[in-house]
């Protein structure tokens, strides 16, 4: 009697993870790539709102100790999407459906026209013509549309195995439009919005470098100057930055520190004047906190630590 109502608690509990993952293989089916503010766009932002719900809702379930228990696991990992205790099936499914690099390309392509004051003028007459919407409503369509799709791309590119699916050329082209953008302006923003998640795509690249086309990803972090640009736009707003993107962006830079292939050439990822001497400036607005406050992180970020060392017996 007991087993059965042991069997009874489980189903119960695994039930909201069932209705999940069925909502989100539905929304998820339905992303599609349509031009900006078009009506097939206008619609998609519904399904990439109820999405981004789904991964919040996700976030709040207790993890599933079972996992630990599945055969063949690395038990020492995190695991994968498929095989970690938490609960991520919304972007377990994304990965599943082949519809990251679709994501990738639909936010580089609408932060290109978003960028492009002519034509998202246009875009935007057009719109209030079709749809009788005011400005106002379609700039929160596009509010909603960037924050929402942001958050998917940022949860996926935590996991090596979707990284390993992209096209990682295009990705650090687009942080490199964002950022470079970004790190002009005044004001940081919404912290939801490109000019903030860069910063996250950006850590998980280095982070996961050595897993990827290391060569080629270090070669286009070069060609972009990326490095330097993450930098910079660090620095001018990092007092406003999360304790959350500060602690994921130390572990990137460590372990770019820490990159094989980039440490022998670690010089030619500082071109710009002054370049070295930014990079310096992280030892007091990004590790020197995150210490101060958890020591305990010393050992993992230790490579950043004795990066720093080696810039300034270069300088």
């Amino acid at each position: 009697m007991a087993g059965k109502y042991v069997n009874e608690d489980t189903v119960e509990s695994e039930r909201p993870l069932k209705v999940c993952a069925e909502a989100g293989r539905k929304c998820v089916r339905s992303i599609h790539q349509y031009p900006v503010l078009s009506a097939e766009w206008i619609a998609l932002v519904d399904s990439l709102k109820q999405l981004a719900r789904l991964v919040q809702l996700e976030g709040r379930m207790p993890a599933n100790p079972k996992v630990l228990e599945t055969q063949g696991r690395d038990k020492d990992s995190e695991g994968t999407l498929w095989d970690q205790e938490t609960n991520e099936n919304a972007i377990r499914i994304l990965v599943e459906e082949a519809k990251v690099n679709l994501c990738l390309r639909m936010m580089n392509d609408y932060k290109n026209w978003d960028l492009n004051p002519v034509e998202k003028q246009s875009s935007m007459e057009m719109a209030m013509k079709a749809y009788d919407y005011t400005i106002p409503q379609l700039e929160q369509k596009c509010a909603q549309f960037e924050e929402c799709l942001g958050v998917l791309l940022r949860r996926a590119f935590m996991h090596v195995e979707t990284l390993q699916l992209m096209d990682i050329p295009l990705l650090i082209t687009h942080c490199e439009t964002v950022l470079r953008f970004a790190v002009a302006q005044d004001e940081l923003g919404d912290q939801r919005m490109q000019q903030t998640l860069a910063l996250y795509y950006f850590a998980s690249l280095t982070k996961h470098a050595e897993a990827l086309n290391n060569g080629e990803l270090l070669a286009k972090l070069k060609e972009t100057h990326l490095v330097e640009l993450a930098v910079s736009h660090y620095l001018k707003f990092h007092e406003q930055f999360s304790p959350d993107l500060k602690s994921y962006l130390v572990e990137g830079l460590s372990a770019l520190a820490d990159n094989e292939d980039f440490q022998p050439q670690w010089e030619e990822y500082f071109t710009e004047e002054g370049s070295k001497q930014n990079f310096l400036l992280l030892e007091s607005t990004l590790s020197g906190p995150i210490l101060a406050e958890k020591p305990d992180k010393t050992r993992q970020i230790r490579p950043l630590l004795d990066f720093y060392k080696q810039i300034q017996r270069s300088c």
